[in-house]
């Protein structure tokens, strides 16, 4: 019996190429895309689950408030991870990270020179228990003593291999190996390790013995409780039995023990390895954390792209169902039963939805393995590895059947065969015609959301390019100083200035908008104020506000020959905070200092943005001081070529000074777009979903205009005869795409709103929801429906009325 229903099946899929091709293509498609976008979300939910102690692992957290701002922060105070494990010994074990990333390595060559290395990422300073907390499979070397002395290291295997060529797997030729970090820190190796895997929070490749932080890491003081490092992390190993809520119930009295009671308030917390993954607001590891709503979306896409794939299966299948309708009608008086039929139409359903489930694990695979510039990562389904992922494809096949075949099978199954035979079998159907129209508006719902957005996430992608910033950022190169010596700095200061096309130089801590800012506080005597103000504090040179066209309002600028850190310029938002509301009257004013001092106010600048337009501009305080002068800028003009010929002078200058260290530069304008790198991935996510469920959605409408045009056959052929034109038969079908699209639209426009609104509420400094966007959104739909309608209804319309009519 089973046999025969599949051979049956087989038949009259044969039987019905175009349809058949139609509903594997369309399920293949939404199936595929679905599998891809669970795949990502699987791989996101995995991240440190392979660690041993993953659930007691924690990382410890702060929250400062001042009397302008509370923030949250991941970095600790050096002292914290001792103190806790001194007064709270039976708890756990606190470890302390230094992450630095991207540095310079140097290793020896055979005849004894050093040659250099950039290293893009995984360079870390950790403590001597860190491999107690995290799980590396140790290739070489004690993981009990391998960071026990200063200065040593331990190294993964992709490293060994880049650095000293061990590809045979002797990676005891590496123990003993020295190698330099920026001409600065010699280390030598004590271990090889893994590396560690994709879905690791902690990149580390490179873990040299802590205190050496010290030796290239100008900010470290390891006794201070007033200083932090964004960068300085504590993870903590809970004992057995210590609960998240017992390590929880002693931060308030760290806070109250060792934070100074003049300081702004600072509120230890506890954050739990399985959440660090999920709040961006805390990582700094190469902003790999994704916020919830990165998981949600790939979700709700997925499940929506199924079920436009089997609305339109439906719908195809029901259109179909007319040519069948005798085909039942015959087995029915041939005594089959509906529950046989029902089978039937069940089992074909199923065929089509295996065969499309194989196409889409083909086109999964391609997919994932050319996403890497997308999601950051490459990733492979591997089925029988990844058992989650295995699951979500039998229950796409299980539940693609069942939303697919179950409609049309009822439908198809409970036909009269007497009104069947008697050539009826359209008007039993056409009770369902508004179902089908029901599930075309769902289709339309999905395909306009997904429009909206991703036309909104283009409009913030746009603004972000195009906001003024406060500054300028285009035609200006950056690039680090690996040392601020003043004779060197002088020399290249006065020697990029006769380039052609330099408009400019200038040294300092960082550029207006960067991630290197010196956090500090500043108070003023006339306010009487408890507690200090939170302001960013940048370093800068005479020469920092013209090239970087930064507005000054009052005063005077940073003069040339302030080496004692007296002089300040201040920015509205700091003027507001002292009570002031004329830039005149800062002026010679003197206010307290967390940095240096305090100092002279001699000039008030415009507000400028030095974070992303997701934050608040800060209050910015700006003095001079050459030690911390760690980038050089240059601004030009000229053509492409001229700035290529500008590059080549700017590293040769920049190599006679520093020829030991590897040369490099970012154009302003490029770095500062990759603080949206996250919203750029979603707008292509947008992109590339909202087409496929556009195009799939086609697919429904043709469905519908296929039944249609089988239902209207006689009609069709009756109006012809009797004069009409092809327009005017076309127009049966197009009303009933602008009404199916409006109704759509109707539903689509409020949640559309809600949706973006919610997601542009995320940034500070964002678009408004203007009325284009959904213009836009309902005219790019009609436009796409009418041609898929177009094409169908076409053919209709243009038919020989003799062969609809001669059977009447």
């Amino acid at each position: 019996m089973l046999k025969n229903y599949f051979i049956t099946a087989l038949r009259n899929l044969s039987r019905n190429r175009s349809f058949t091709i139609i509903n594997i293509f369309g399920l293949a498609l939404g199936i595929s895309a679905a599998l891809v976008l669970f795949k990502i979300v699987i791989f996101e939910k995995s991240f440190d689950t392979y660690l041993t102690n993953y659930d007691h692992l924690y990382r410890f957290t702060k929250k400062v408030i001042s009397p302008n701002l509370v923030e949250q922060e991941a970095g600790m105070q050096n002292p914290f991870a001792e103190a806790f494990k001194t007064d709270y010994p039976d708890l756990g074990t606190p470890v302390r990270t230094f992450y630095i990333g991207e540095n310079q390595l140097s290793v020896q060559n055979i005849t004894g020179d050093w040659t250099h290395y950039e290293q893009r990422d995984g360079i870390s300073f950790v403590d001597e228990e860190f491999f107690k907390l995290f799980d590396y499979e140790w290739k070489v070397g004690d993981p009990e003593t391998a960071l026990s002395k200063p200065k040593s290291a331990v190294i993964s295997i992709s490293l060994a291999e880049k650095y000293f060529g061990v590809t045979d797997g002797g990676y005891d030729r590496v123990l003993g190996k020295e190698m330099k970090l920026n001409n600065d820190l010699t280390i030598f190796i004590t271990g090889v390790v893994t590396d560690p895997p994709k879905n690791a929070s902690l990149p580390f490749k490179l873990m040299i013995e802590y205190e050496s932080v010290a030796e290239i890491f100008d900010f470290f003081q390891p006794d201070s409780w007033g200083s932090t490092s964004s960068n300085a992390h504590v993870y903590f190993l809970a004992n057995e039995n210590v609960t998240a809520q017992q390590i929880r119930d002693v931060l308030p009295a760290m806070s109250e023990k060792y934070m100074p009671e003049t300081e702004n308030e600072t509120v230890f917390q506890l954050q739990a390895l399985a959440d660090m993954h999920f709040q961006p607001e805390y990582n700094v590891y190469g902003n790999s954390a994704k916020s919830p709503d990165f998981l949600t979306v790939p979700i709700a896409i997925g499940v929506f792209l199924i079920l436009t794939a089997c609305i339109n299966f439906v719908n195809l299948s029901t259109a179909l169902a007319i040519k069948r309708s005798k085909e039942v009608g015959i087995r029915k008086v041939l005594g089959g039963v509906r529950n046989q039929l029902v089978f039937q139409f069940m089992g074909e359903t199923f065929l089509i939805t295996v065969i499309a489930t194989l196409i889409s694990l083909g086109v999964a695979e391609l997919a994932m393995t050319n996403m890497e510039e997308l999601i950051g990562y490459s990733l492979s389904l591997e089925l029988m590895k990844d058992i989650s992922l295995l699951l979500v494809a039998l229950g796409v096949v299980v539940g693609v059947t069942l939303l697919a075949g179950l409609y049309p099978s009822f439908i198809l199954s409970r036909l009269k065969p007497v009104a069947v035979l008697r050539s009826k079998g359209q008007s039993s159907l056409s009770g369902n015609i508004n179902t089908r129209r029901g599930l075309v508006v769902f289709q339309f719902l999905i395909s306009q959301v997904l429009v909206i957005c991703t036309l909104v996430v283009i409009s913030q992608m746009k603004f972000f390019e195009n906001k003024d910033l406060g500054f300028r950022k285009s035609s200006i190169i950056t690039f680090p100083l690996p040392s601020n010596e003043e004779a060197k700095l002088n020399f290249m200061g006065n020697e990029l200035q006769t380039f052609p096309g330099v408009e400019g130089v200038s040294f300092s801590f960082a550029s207006p908008l960067s991630d290197n800012n010196i956090g500090s506080t500043f108070g003023y005597a006339p306010l009487e104020t408890t507690g200090e103000f939170d302001a960013a504090f940048k370093v800068i040179d005479e020469n920092y506000l013209d090239l970087y066209d930064i507005k000054l309002l009052a005063g005077s600028d940073i003069s040339k020959f302030d080496t004692t850190l007296s002089e300040a310029i201040i920015s509205e938002q700091a003027l507001k905070l002292m009570g002031l509301e004329n830039p005149e009257d800062a002026i010679g004013e003197t206010i307290r200092s967390g940095f240096n001092g305090d100092k002279r106010v001699v000039g008030v600048f415009k507000d400028f943005h030095n974070k992303d337009l997701r934050d608040k501009v800060d209050p910015i305080i700006m003095v001079k001081y050459a030690g911390y002068y760690y980038e050089g800028a240059v601004r030009f003009e000229g053509s492409e070529s001229q700035t290529s010929n500008l590059v080549k002078k700017l590293e040769e200058t920049w190599t006679a000074q520093y020829p030991d260290t590897i040369f490099d530069y970012t154009l302003l304008s490029e770095k500062i777009m990759e603080n949206y790198e996250e919203e750029a991935r979603v707008l292509t996510l947008f992109q590339i979903f909202s087409g496929l469920a556009i195009f799939i959605g086609c697919l429904g409408l043709y469905g519908l205009v296929s039944f249609m045009a089988n239902q209207k056959t006689k009609e069709i052929g009756i109006r012809k005869v009797l004069g009409a034109s092809v327009n005017q038969i076309l127009n049966l079908f197009s009303k009933e795409l602008l009404v199916l699209i409006g109704i759509a639209f109707l539903l689509a426009a409020p949640l559309g709103y809600y949706l973006m609104n919610d997601w542009l509420s995320g940034f500070e400094f964002r678009i408004g929801l203007s009325v284009w966007v959904f213009a836009a959104a309902i005219g790019f739909t009609l436009l796409i429906g009418a041609i898929t309608t177009g094409l169908r209804s076409f053919r209709a319309a243009t038919s020989n009325p003799v062969d609809s009519l001669r059977s009447e």
